[in-house]
């Protein structure tokens, strides 16, 4: 896998690609983004880059170094992962001790920590050290889906690089690509929110039964009947995850957008839930233009709250109360 290899992010390629080509790749650095953009393959590819014998601002994929990082059996990259359910001090340690001895094959040591926000506290404090006054030769990539919960001390130490979600254009290109029909790819990249790995491991059977149940609590919405349901699912239930939550919205917005293109009698053909045409135009009638404009503003403001990680349960019951007011 080379930089042309990894869908999306080409802001954070091509600064990559000038740092190598100018020998400046920082020493700390801190990859951070929503799972599934490419984040730890990126990590992996700066690895091979630094170490390729054949180019110098990307991997050439056929030298040795190259085919090594691949088959993750090069000793001068090591990519450290939680054990269990944290990255422990003794993991860090061992990062410590080797990055303090001069590559052995190849010419940078590159350490890549996955899952980098699981580091425990003793983890973190000891890292913290070796960010302070590292070897030339070695560069430390942090890699994390939540930078929020990394010690400052830590993240001021390093350079950092977001990651954008992989645009639904490009999952749906792949998707289709690999196989995938036109319609099933372009109901999967509008589920996924840029997540391309999860995009690929998707059930279909399962895409349709979440699809079908956030239409039967929308429906609800709109006739405000059954409402105890949503409050139930999404509010009294302390077992739901932010992740499941978000997928709920994320349809209720492409529902909400749907439903204004069959109100202004728009191509279907641009519809982001296609196979759901003749459903949306037996209930059109339940909600009015300006109504479906006022639902999706509320949904995508919900939406987007939830990226700032506001309490759950305060913001699903506020769009509750507004939905139905």
């Amino acid at each position: 896998m080379a930089f042309k290899d990894i869908l999306g992010n080409e802001r954070q390629k091509k600064i990559l690609r000038k740092a190598l080509q100018k020998d400046r790749i920082p020493n700390s650095m801190l990859f951070c983004g929503l799972e599934g953009v490419g984040k730890k393959s990126l990590a992996l590819v700066l690895a091979k880059a630094m170490n390729c014998e054949k180019k110098k601002d990307d991997a050439c994929e056929v030298c040795s170094p190259c085919k090594a990082i691949s088959r993750d059996n090069f000793p001068d990259v090591m990519v450290i992962s939680p054990d269990g359910n944290i990255i422990k001090i003794d993991q860090i340690r061992i990062l410590k001790q080797t990055a303090y001895l001069k590559p052995m094959v190849g010419q940078k040591r590159v350490f890549i920590v996955a899952e980098a926000e699981k580091m425990n506290e003793e983890a973190a404090n000891s890292l913290l050290k070796i960010l302070e006054e590292p070897p030339l030769f070695s560069h430390i990539i942090l890699v994390t889906h939540n930078p929020d919960v990394i010690k400052p001390t830590i993240k001021s130490r390093c350079q950092i690089l977001s990651f954008q979600p992989v645009s639904r254009e490009d999952i749906e290109k792949i998707l289709l690509e690999k196989g995938f029909g036109k319609e099933r790819a372009k109901i999967i990249a509008l589920l996924v929110g840029g997540n391309l790995k999860k995009a690929l491991n998707l059930e279909w059977e399962e895409i349709q039964a979440k699809r079908a149940k956030a239409w039967e609590l929308f429906l609800s919405l709109l006739k405000k009947e059954k409402v105890a349901t949503f409050l139930k699912n999404y509010v009294s239930s302390r077992s739901l995850r932010r992740e499941e939550l978000e997928e709920v919205l994320e349809i209720f917005s492409s529902f909400c957008r749907d439903l204004i293109l069959i109100k202004e009698k728009s191509d279907i053909r641009l519809l982001m839930n296609p196979d759901y045409a003749e459903v949306f135009k037996k209930t059109e009638n339940f909600l009015s233009l300006s109504k479906a404009m006022d639902y999706l503003e509320k949904i995508d403001y919900a939406f987007y709250a939830m990226q700032k990680n506001l309490n759950m349960n305060l913001l699903v019951t506020s769009l509750f109360s507004n939905l139905i007011s």
